[in-house]
């Protein structure tokens, strides 16, 4: 597909949007509202949403959101009530990373991108006045795959420690042709059918084909010495998302290969559910509470 194709079919999925916008009521009454800066973490800068909760305390945890969007859609205001609440909760500060996005940016750009932001905060932790000690990626679908990139690239050169790591439907196998994900009986469901070609789409739109292989777009091809540095895990799945089972197996390469991973599978929830706040939505977040929270609690 010609560049000039790629940013046509691009528009045309960042303007199908399946979520109305979030009220502005609800933006208005969020307790800790962001400031949009430029972090100077790399030549380009990166576009970041801080969500400082910690009311002026100092050695405060940092949160860095990563938002989903199949690599071609920007953050959203659904992220920003999350990214709210997390700063809130823990009074802390929350860097919620607005990424390059395909095909302007293609892979790789973004997984680097994405080291370059975790390593720079990592490195100015005294000059913002978090702890370094207690830095935690939050990744949602595909941020939750740049998350893993991210930290592939750390163990090849170590620049920064992680405290915990949460993974929610994370697209962790870019081999598979989302139509592959479909059962026979699904080809008459619209919906389903809708989602596989938009989810085709996106790996288009992100990747050329002979990439799916490299371990920074497929993480579960990462080998079992990579797997063992990461952090603790939380990983997330949901029983109506097509993702479901590589992100199961890619919990269960974590932890055969030495990683403490919790993983839990909401079953009648579907793929974006914890940041579109539908499905079992508050069961998941009160799961990442306790989660995030144990991580602290060991401090």
């Amino acid at each position: 597909m010609k560049r000039e194709d790629k940013l046509i079919l691009a528009e045309q999925c960042r303007n199908a949007g399946a979520f109305r916008p979030v009220d502005p009521e609800i933006l208005n009454q969020l307790a800790v509202k962001p400031e949009r800066k430029l972090i100077g973490a790399n030549e380009k800068g990166v576009d970041t949403w801080i969500f400082d909760g910690t009311q002026g305390e100092k050695n405060r945890p940092l949160f860095i959101n990563l938002h989903g969007g199949g690599f071609i859609k920007g953050r959203a205001d659904r992220d920003s009530v999350y990214c709210s609440l997390i700063a809130e909760t823990y009074r802390a500060s929350v860097w919620d990373v607005d990424y390059v996005l395909a095909p302007e940016y293609p892979f790789p750009a973004a997984v680097y991108e994405t080291y370059d932001i975790v390593r720079y905060a990592y490195e100015h932790a005294e000059e913002y006045g978090f702890d370094p000690k207690r830095i935690f990626i939050l990744g949602h679908s595909a941020g939750s795959n740049l998350a893993c990139g991210a930290l592939i690239l750390n163990h090849r050169t170590p620049a920064f420690e992680i405290r915990g790591l949460l993974l929610d439907y994370i697209p962790c196998d870019q081999r598979l042709n989302p139509f592959t994900k479909l059962k026979s009986e699904d080809y008459s469901d619209q919906r389903r059918v809708s989602r596989a070609l938009m989810e085709y789409n996106y790996l288009e739109l992100y990747m050329e084909p002979e990439q799916c292989i490299d371990e920074l777009a497929s993480p579960v091809l990462a080998d079992d010495e990579t797997l063992a540095s990461f952090p603790d895990t939380l990983v997330i799945t949901a029983g109506l998302d097509s993702l479901l089972e590589e992100g199961e197996r890619f919990a269960n390469r974590l932890a055969k290969a030495g990683t403490a991973v919790t993983w839990r599978r909401f079953v009648n929830s579907p793929h974006g559910f914890t940041i579109n706040r539908t499905g079992e939505w508050e069961e998941a977040l009160a799961l990442h509470k306790r989660f995030i929270g144990s991580l602290l609690m060991e401090e």
